[in-house]
């Protein structure tokens, strides 16, 4: 596999035609969309079946592209490509999906969950240098989360696998199998899996709770502002101890959900019954897969694989229809 600096930096014996081609890219933009939808700020079209979305301490925005298996960094405003780093190419038979695209608390770190490609990556922000990968043979990687004091990083294959910080050396993996959703805070770890969400203290690993979820599997954990974890399934929502009916779009990802210290926010589709509890708000009518909350704007962006990245405004309270 090329290393990372052979795929993105030129060399002396480089021919005009790559310089040519790296000039083009310089220059990418990605095609505007006209709207008249008040919620939305910005829409762009964007090929390459987008999957997980970051978004940089600087607003930049990271997005994991399969068809070409990349990472490229969107302007905000502008929707130009200011990079595109490809992670690996089809021709060696990778299947790297990025699944999804989370950040340390100081956004200074990128990790990417590959999916069927069974690894997981880490780059570096904001110049996208590959830092590692770890490759779990035989497990599909779902969901790589950093532990908020940057001492380990979890990985989500068919079983909660803890690496330290640099994910140099597995420490353990968790006592369960098949889990289905993570998250984590500097004090805990939650875990779904089966019927239930299972908690361990994120110093000792002893387990400390379950909570049952019902029946259907959970696809989302989010860690919500007072530290209680809210539990998605496709079409309910477990929080503060209360079930409520949603909508989740059909085929969203683990990143279908965020808290942005406010409220839970949360694409759905449209559907017959909805009516967020107190303290959270759907991004009502949305096909999106992935979204991540931008603090310094308060937008709330969102891809959706049939091909749009779009910035939607937030607001301090109620549904958004």
């Amino acid at each position: 596999m090329p290393t990372p600096s052979s795929k993105r930096f030129p060399t002396r014996s480089t021919s005009s035609l790559a310089l040519l081609a790296l000039l083009l890219l310089s220059a990418e933009t990605l095609p505007p969309v006209a709207v008249t939808d008040s919620k939305i700020v910005r829409k762009w079209t964007i090929a390459g079946d987008p999957h997980g979305v970051a978004v940089g301490a600087d607003g930049t925005l990271y997005v994991g592209l399969a068809t070409p298996q990349a990472i490229i960094a969107v302007d905000p405003k502008t929707g130009a490509v200011k990079q595109r780093v490809v992670l690996d190419s089809a021709d060696i038979a990778s299947t790297k999906e990025l699944v999804t695209l989370r950040t340390n608390r100081e956004r200074t770190r990128l990790y990417v969950a590959n999916g069927s490609d069974e690894s997981a990556s880490i780059l570096s922000l904001p110049n996208l240098a590959v830092v590692r990968e770890v490759t779990m043979e035989g497990e599909p990687i779902r969901d790589a989360v950093p532990d908020p004091k940057n001492r380990y990083v979890y990985l989500l294959g068919r079983k909660v696998h803890v690496f330290d910080a640099r994910a140099e050396t597995e420490l353990r993996t968790l006592p369960l199998d098949d889990p289905t959703a993570i998250a984590a805070t500097a004090s805990a770890v939650y875990v779904a899996a089966g019927d239930e969400v299972v908690s361990f203290d994120a110093a000792t690993f002893a387990e400390t709770s379950r909570t049952r979820v019902g029946a259907k599997p959970v696809t989302s954990l989010v860690v919500m502002a007072n530290g209680r974890v809210a539990a998605f399934t496709n079409d309910t929502l477990l929080a503060n101890g209360r079930t409520t009916a949603v909508c989740l779009p059909a085929g969203s990802g683990p990143q279908i959900a965020v808290d942005s210290g406010e409220l839970l926010l949360f694409a759905e589709r449209k559907c017959a019954s909805s009516a967020p509890p107190a303290g959270a708000a759907s991004l009502y009518g949305v096909s999106a897969y992935a979204v991540a909350y931008d603090p310094a704007s308060r937008t709330l962006t969102a891809t959706d694989r049939a091909g749009s990245l779009t910035i939607y405004r937030v607001p301090r309270a109620a549904v958004i229809h």
